[in-house]
């Protein structure tokens, strides 16, 4: 049996802990002026606290455990299900991330109103906000927070009752974090977190190939195991139904999440609005899509290729926990403190961001906007903080619910991905109306509900899929890119039905929007037309292409070629860094360019 945890695992803990309570307090005061402050840092964050940040963030405890399960379970190319967004994150970095900065909002779903009018706008965006803070935000949270239970069993070896201790007393924490800093304060606990974090992660992966007996030994073995689909180390996934073949509707569910996250939106804009202009935006997205998705992932998967070696055996449905397994077994004393210190400060960066990230809508987008319009600025600090405390209770409940979570995210996968196309429209397309809008979020809860409550559209995908005997298209597990992409099928039609049937915005709230955002130009001729003077959008819809294809590449060439470093194939690898290193240097110089087009478009930086 592994040793428990020693004084000086404890002692790194509690520094750990000590120091993310001690940034928060030492950004009390500036982060709590107003409500700019609060949930926005005063737009004054540089590119690499914010990027540092929204990594942090993405970096849930959980995350490692899930990325073990995959590689376990089917091999290295199925963590292509963590890797795949990697091409809407990309896109938010080229594209979207200036926009957001460009638009000064406090929170994402103030865009309803701005390009929209009327009621109907007001309605979506209190809808949006409350949905937001109420039902996705505490969704999020409760899935964070299982995560614990299942480091204090592995980790600390604690009793259940213990365990259910120790995770509130690290929400509690997160809640001094949260509601003292604001978003200052947890932005810059997020740096130190994540400094923590990669530390103890690559210390990690690097005692766990020691303990193998090294790279080459450890490649060997993994070629020789007889009863593992992914033995034949393969990087690039396989489409199909064979055994460790990536299921096609699985494929379809990760690039339509990648589709789903270009836009930039939830605590992904609150980072970017909060940077202190566009060209910080964009930095802060890139420096996340090339640390998380390319870089982030080896030393997970490095540990579980060795836990194939060292944990063999384990439940089935228990693959993930080899992960803090490992982390009991290959590690000294002291040692070991420091890894369950950054998987906490993994699950403290993510949950401080979704506190603060649902109360910013409850604060700007239902009580601010419809209830109390003009109280004193200080005023919504205090009810901003009472917000966090009632996104943690909300978010803790649905912990302790933990059996209905993956139903839950079932609706909120299908839910969100019907706005997809709609989403982009509301950029793209003039013509796109708040008849449009409304009638997409009532289609949306209509095939939510249609398809997973009353199991309507069983019986005609069956026929259509041609589905095998007991298998439900509202259930199955490995259907759910065949209900997403539905969703966005049906959705999109009624929407397009309904704006084409309505009249379009008025144009003054269009011209004004046009001006603001600079959206590409095809798709907005006749508001252009409309205007009084030349329109510039910035960056076209060619060079925007371009820019997402060289960004693509980069990190693509990035995962593959530190991919193939890790598997001992040095030439391919070095390769690899080479062209990622060339597409890194045009994408940054690409970047300039922008900014520079970006200043003489608005005459000043917008």
């Amino acid at each position: 049996m592994n040793a428990p945890l020693a004084w000086p695992d404890y002692a790194a803990i509690l520094l750990m802990l000590l120091a993310t309570v001690g940034i928060a307090v030492y950004f009390t005061k500036s982060g709590g002026k107003d409500m700019e402050s609060f949930f926005v840092s005063g737009r004054s964050l540089p590119w690499f606290a914010a990027g540092a940040s929204l990594t942090a963030t993405s970096f849930a405890a959980d995350t490692p455990l899930w990325v073990t399960a995959l590689v376990r379970e089917h091999g290295i190319h199925f963590v292509w299900q963590f890797c795949a967004p990697f091409t809407g994150a990309v896109l938010t970095a080229v594209y979207f991330g200036r926009r957001w900065r460009r638009m000064e909002f406090l929170t994402d779903v103030e865009l309803v109103e701005a390009r929209f009018g009327g009621g109907f706008a007001q309605f979506l965006r209190g809808w949006s906000g409350m949905f937001g803070a109420l039902v996705m935000c505490p969704l999020m949270c409760g899935w964070v927070i299982k995560a614990m239970e299942t480091i204090s069993r592995e980790a600390l070896g604690l009793p259940q009752d213990m365990r259910v201790c120790v995770t509130i007393g690290v929400v509690l924490l997160a809640i001094v974090v949260s509601a003292f800093g604001g978003l200052t304060g947890v932005v810059y606990s997020d740096f130190f977190q994540l400094i923590f974090a990669t530390l103890g992660t690559l210390l990690l992966a690097v005692m766990s190939v020691w303990a193998v007996g090294g790279a080459d030994v450890m490649v060997e073995k993994l070629r020789s195991l007889p009863d593992w689909s992914g033995s034949n180390l393969s990087l690039l996934p396989s489409l199909g139904a064979g055994p460790g073949q990536l299921p096609f509707w699985d494929a379809l569910t990760f690039v339509l999440l990648g589709f789903s996250i270009a836009i930039g939106g939830g605590y992904n804009a609150q980072r970017l609005l909060a940077c202190k202009d566009s060209r910080h935006a964009s930095g802060a997205q890139l420096l996340h899509t090339v640390f998380y998705y390319a870089l982030m992932p080896w030393p997970w998967i490095i540990v579980a290729l060795c836990s194939m070696i060292l944990l063999p055996v384990l439940p089935e449905a228990d693959q993930g926990s080899a992960y803090p397994k490992m982390l009991m077994m290959v590690l000294p004393v002291g040692l070991r403190g420091l890894l369950v210190a950054a998987l906490l400060a993994a699950f403290i960066s993510t949950i401080t961001t979704l506190f603060n990230w649902g109360s910013s809508y409850l604060m700007n987008d239902v009580f601010r906007r419809f209830i109390k319009p003009d109280a004193p600025a200080h005023s919504y600090v205090v009810w901003g903080r009472v917000a966090t405390v009632l996104i943690a209770l909300a978010g803790t409940v649905v912990s302790l619910k933990a059996d209905s979570i993956l139903q839950l995210l079932s609706i909120a996968y299908v839910l969100g991905s019907g706005s997809i196309i709609l989403a982009f429209l509301q950029w793209f397309w003039w013509r796109m109306n708040r008849y449009g809008a409304m009638a997409g979020l009532i289609a949306g809860w209509g095939v939510v509900l249609g398809m997973l409550v009353f199991k309507i559209f069983d019986a005609p995908m069956a026929r259509l899929l041609n589905l095998g005997e007991g298998v439900d298209f509202s259930t199955a597990e490995r259907l759910t890119g065949a209900r997403m992409l539905f969703a966005v099928v049906s959705v999109t039609a009624i929407s397009l039905v309904v704006t084409l049937l309505t009249p379009p915005e008025p144009m003054e709230g269009l011209k004004k929007f046009l001006l603001k955002a600079r959206p590409f130009a095809f798709g907005w001729r006749p508001v252009i037309r409309a205007l009084d003077s030349a329109y510039d959008p910035v960056e076209g819809l060619g060079r925007t292409l371009v820019s997402w294809l060289i960004g693509m590449a980069m990190v693509l060439s990035l995962i593959l070629g530190t991919g193939e470093l890790v598997l001992g194939e040095t030439l391919l690898g070095i390769a690899g860094l080479l062209v990622s290193a060339a597409m890194l240097y045009w994408t940054l110089r690409r970047f300039r360019e922008d900014y520079d087009r970006e200043l003489k478009a608005y005459g000043k930086h917008p």
